[in-house]
């Protein structure tokens, strides 16, 4: 009996000895944690470097290389790192190069590995606010070394009106006035001032209105480039509306690259030309598409009519109510216009002959029956 109870002290001396052999024998592995949301946190590769002035700040990403592994970790919205096994870490303000130096420092006060590297992999997105002489002012999304210019792009660019010697950042309670494509940060808002100019030109496009400013001597095309209008292949034809007057003059779109509007001028793009009709003596109706150029008479032999019993000496056009002369030949047609042949005086005192000898020939049946039905 005392011989088992020695063996059992023997095997549980041993055990135990194992236990505190393997104990001081194995080393204790750090483990990384991986964030909560892996899928939402895994940072991918830059595209391109990050200047050393960045600006750690929320939401950059940093990947820790050990000899043996690696581990992503993400800035707070407090500005801090926190690396497991080793700590917190304050980045806040601190440049890039100063937030590297400063993780390894960490790194190496609480490890005796020899060899550990640390890398910005992923750069935050923040929002600023856009807004002035831009196509599409609002917010936008922009990465960490976003500047000035990519942020004005992101909103869709300048405007023709846009004065570009001058941005204004509101950054805090500062107001920063520059030409210079400065890195922007969070809670930026820009502003990009318009020019100032008396007179204007207002481009009308596919249903909304671009207005830029006057410019002596500037043909229709080059308003149009500078006001992001498409012309090519787009638009058939050009109305210009004379503010003051309220005239309205059509040009063909080959004729932009030498028309001068004046100041004040509403130039509209329209898809379909306008038309131009035909009638009044003759066989058919037409309808011509308008061309500036052409005359009354270039129109009737445009539309292939048949002219029977008309006067061309006495054609009218009918347009906004009203009746108006004009020469056959080398009369102004506006768009809309109604050319009406009217009928030959020979024509008219036939019809007026026909009318009275039906009008005699009604009376007379008229008064024979009068006379047949009162005997």
């Amino acid at each position: 009996m005392i011989r088992f109870f020695v063996i059992i002290l023997s095997l549980f001396a041993f055990s135990f000895a194992q236990v505190g052999l393997a104990t001081s024998i194995m080393p204790i592995e750090r483990t990384s944690v991986k964030p909560k949301s892996e899928a939402l946190q895994t940072p991918v590769s830059l595209e391109n470097s990050v200047d050393s002035n960045y600006i750690v700040g929320a939401g950059d990403f940093f990947e820790i290389l050990f000899p043996d592994e690696q581990e992503s970790v993400q800035v707070s919205p407090e500005g801090t790192l926190a690396i497991y096994g080793y700590g917190i870490v304050d980045l806040n303000g601190l440049k890039l190069y100063e937030a590297k130096r400063k993780i390894l420092e960490k790194l190496k006060t609480g490890s005796s590995r020899k060899y550990v590297d640390v890398h910005l992999v992923q750069l935050r997105k923040f929002i600023v606010n856009v807004y002035g002489a831009v196509l599409n002012p609002g917010q936008v999304t922009v990465s960490g070394q976003a500047k000035v210019k990519g942020a004005i792009y992101a909103a869709g660019n300048f405007k023709p009106s846009a004065n570009r010697d001058s941005v204004y950042i509101y950054r805090k309670n500062d107001t920063i006035a520059t030409t210079e494509n400065i890195l922007l940060q969070t809670g930026d808002i820009i502003e990009v001032p318009y020019k100032e100019w008396q007179q204007t030109i207002n481009l009308i496009h596919a249903g909304k209105t671009t207005t830029v400013p006057y410019i002596p001597n500037r043909t229709i095309r080059e308003y149009a480039k500078d006001a992001g209008i498409n012309i090519e292949n787009s638009y058939n034809a050009v109305s210009i509306k004379f503010q003051e007057t309220g005239f309205v003059k059509w040009i063909g779109i080959n004729q932009i690259d030498s028309f001068f509007p004046e100041p004040s001028s509403d130039i509209e793009f329209h898809i379909q030309s306008p038309f131009v009709y035909i009638g009044g003596a003759t066989a058919t109706v037409g309808r011509e598409n308008y061309n500036p150029s052409m005359s009354a008479a270039d129109y009737v032999a445009a539309s292939g009519v048949t002219v029977i019993t008309g006067d061309f000496s006495r054609v009218s056009v009918l347009r906004n109510g009203k009746r108006i002369s004009v020469d056959w030949a080398k009369g102004e047609i506006l768009p809309g216009d109604f050319i009406e042949i009217p009928r030959t005086g020979y024509e008219q005192v036939k019809d007026v002959t026909y009318f009275v000898a039906s009008l005699m020939g009604i009376l007379a049946t008229t008064v024979t029956i009068y006379l047949a039905t009162s005997r």
